[in-house]
């Protein structure tokens, strides 16, 4: 709306009968009286006329506002009010901004045209384009999600701040369980220490997954394993066989390692389980490896179901004499024991002086005395005092075994409570409980590739076909025996035999061999052009 001012001034006069018309104040509304002789004249402000300025000039009169306006008198001045659409002091111009053609944003009017002036966020002639504060990829380790006005960032795992361009640090929560964490661009590795692995090392390594312990079981540990060992096996794997012959247990006898133990393979005239004991006259003998006190040799023996040798007769003595010297050399306890009165047997029976043979100067006069075997006089029999620590020798009678642990029809007889066998084995058998046939083809007996087969104490030999013998010795006249074909001539060739054509400078194509060229069991071999050759299949 605008308000027109109009700048007149109107001058009325006036004639009245007094000499100062303007004594009574007669114009109004402001106006500005001057007498005038009998009169007066009103000079009346802008916008009033009439005598006495009494009238308020209608400066709407005129209609001076355009478009439809309407016009508002005022004094001295005028206003339009303006249609919709239009504008200036007389509506004379087009309101461009009607209706608002700014979308997100303030319109300014102009002279027949108008602008925009955008909120925040917005532009285009409108501001009705929004401006995509991604485009300018903000997010450096995330997603951008545009808005009005702004924008925000969706970061990537291990990173942070508005732009994601903060690394969080993963390490700062120890997500390693048994390892170092390093920290990286939006994550962490974690180094484990040994024996864990895993993202964040909480797996324990199985070291038994690679089932280490050959023999044993596994034990799983941290960054380890340890092994409990089958018997007989040991190492850090249980990789290594215990050697029980390490010990050398075989008294008389080569010691056979075996899983958890071992065998004694006994020499001749010895037999038990460590190769110490021996028969003898229908006797057997254990002989020890430790010395005792005679009391504690006694009982020692007794303990194996036998008793402390008696030497009843000088050819025991000579075998015990012999067994000893061959083998551990030292001094043994008897069972003789002298008393007060004489000396006794171990089953109190009194002692035979002639089936004995003494040292020089003994027997000693009988008192508390023990009678030994002394090594240091070629082992003849001498009394000393019981107390000493001598080896001994046990001694029990051989019986049939119950029942027969010898297998092939052999023998069996047993000693000190069954706990030793002797099995007399039959000819063609050997072991100890002759479980082992004898391979007579052992010797390798047949001659000239002859192939030896094995019996019970016996063997025959296959000889190669034309050899003769009962050990293939006699080698064979393969001529004598065979006839080359189509006149071809015989060569003894020991092994095989070779046909020759005597004309091979007339042969105009090379023998073919075929199912007649050799005997039976004989196959053949083309060697020349006119030769073949018979051998043994």
């Amino acid at each position: 709306m605008w308000t027109f001012l109009l700048f007149v001034t109107t001058v009325v006069a006036s004639t009245v009968g007094s000499q100062d018309g303007c004594s009574s104040h007669p114009c109004q509304n402001g106006g500005t009286c001057r007498p005038d002789g009998n009169s007066y004249h009103c000079y009346c402000d802008v916008g009033y006329g009439g005598h006495n300025c009494q009238n308020d000039a209608n400066e709407c009169s005129s209609a001076p506002c355009r478009n439809g306006a309407t016009c508002q008198d005022g004094v001295n001045s005028f206003t339009c009010q303006c249609a919709p659409g239009f504008t200036g002091i007389l509506c004379e111009d087009v309101d461009q901004c009607t209706p608002s053609p700014c979308q997100h944003g303030y319109c300014l009017d102009g002279i027949n045209s108008y602008s925009c002036s955008c909120l925040s966020g917005w532009t285009g002639t409108h501001c009705e384009q929004d401006i995509d504060e991604c485009a300018s990829s903000p997010c450096q380790h995330g997603q951008c999600v545009d808005g009005i006005n702004g924008y925000n960032c969706h970061c990537e795992a291990g990173w942070t701040g508005t732009n994601c361009v903060q690394d969080i640090n993963e390490c700062a929560t120890e997500p390693c369980a048994h390892g170092t964490c390093t920290n990286t661009a939006g994550s962490y590795t974690c180094t484990c220490t040994g024996g864990w692995t895993g993202t964040v090392c909480d797996i324990d390594i199985d070291e038994c997954a690679s089932s280490p312990c050959q023999h044993g079981q596994c034990v799983d540990g941290i960054n380890g394993y340890s092994c409990h060992c089958d018997a007989g096996w040991t190492g850090t794997n249980c990789d290594q066989d215990i050697d029980e012959c390490a010990s050398s247990p075989c008294q008389h006898g080569q010691c056979v390692d075996t899983i958890n133990g071992y065998s004694c393979l006994c020499e001749a005239g010895w037999t038990g389980t460590i190769c110490d004991q021996a028969s003898f006259a229908g006797e057997c003998y254990e002989f020890s490896h430790n010395p005792a006190t005679h009391s504690d040799a006694t009982q020692a023996c007794q303990d194996k179901h036998g008793h402390m040798v008696d030497v009843t007769h000088d050819s025991q003595q000579l075998f015990l004499a012999d067994t000893i010297a061959s083998s551990s050399g030292v001094s043994n306890w008897l069972a003789m024991k002298a008393t007060p009165v004489t000396i006794l047997y171990s089953n109190g029976s009194p002692f035979s002086a002639g089936a004995f043979q003494w040292s020089p100067s003994e027997p000693a006069a009988p008192c508390d005395l023990c009678v030994l075997l002394d090594s240091n006089d070629n082992f003849l029999g001498k009394t000393a005092p019981c107390t000493e620590q001598h080896n001994y020798v046990c001694q029990s009678a051989l019986k049939p075994c119950e029942p027969n642990v010898c297998q092939n029809g052999g023998i069996c007889t047993s000693c000190f409570g069954e706990t030793t066998t002797f099995c007399e084995c039959v000819d063609g058998f050997e072991g100890k409980f002759c479980e082992i046939n004898t391979d007579e083809c052992a010797s390798n007996p047949c001659q000239n590739g002859g192939r030896c087969q094995d019996g019970i104490n016996s063997y025959s030999c296959n000889c190669l076909p034309g050899f003769l013998g009962d050990h293939c010795e006699t080698a064979p006249g393969w001529c004598s025996q065979f006839q080359c074909p189509d006149g071809l001539i015989c060569e003894d060739l020991v092994f095989y035999f070779l046909c020759t054509d005597p004309a091979s400078s007339n042969r105009v194509a090379p023998y073919q061999c075929s199912s007649a060229s050799c005997p039976d069991g004989m196959y053949c071999t083309k060697e020349s052009v006119a030769s073949f050759s018979c051998k043994p299949e």
